[in-house]
């Protein structure tokens, strides 16, 4: 789990070259992600957004959403107009709902497509506030943010 990742992390890096990137293999949640450059990682890789889109979940800056949930039959808002990807910001969470409830490989398409762009937007915007000198609040930022859902971080808030 989350716990264990972030033990191991904080036992192997003091162990690695400094001078050589730090690469974690199968860390996909984003809140995982976060915690993990924060301890250190550069590079990472995961088959979480493609699952995740072959599953009928998105990844948003809200946290994840499952789009099977017949909550979102009539939702006509996008996945997430934060995201700079046409399938994050052109097809309704409604259309969506319809692809992946029908079995239409388009809707995992699409979801995959977002999920990917999300995931980049994510790391994108952690190089930022690590350029910038604000990676501390964003961290807290996110960890408040995806408290209340799957992405959840451990109980041990960041310090």
């Amino acid at each position: 789990g989350h716990d264990a990742m972030c033990e191991t992390i904080d036992f192997t890096v003091p162990h690695l070259p400094p001078d050589y990137p730090r690469y974690v293999m199968g860390v996909g949640k984003p809140i995982d992600l976060v915690e993990a450059v924060a301890r250190g990682i550069d590079m990472f890789d995961c088959v979480l957004p493609t699952r995740a889109g072959r599953h009928g979940q998105a990844w948003t800056w809200e946290g994840p959403i499952n789009l099977k949930n017949a909550k979102f039959a009539e939702d006509q808002s996008p996945l997430d107009p934060a995201v700079n990807c046409v399938a994050s910001q052109d097809y309704s969470k409604a259309y969506l709902h319809h692809l992946i409830r029908s079995g239409e490989y388009l809707g995992a398409m699409v979801l995959t497509w977002h999920n990917t762009a999300f995931f980049q937007a994510l790391m994108a915007e952690i190089r930022a506030a690590i350029a910038e000198g604000r990676f501390d609040t964003l961290r807290q930022d996110l960890h408040a943010r995806w408290a209340h859902t799957k992405s959840k971080p451990s109980p041990k808030q960041p310090t």
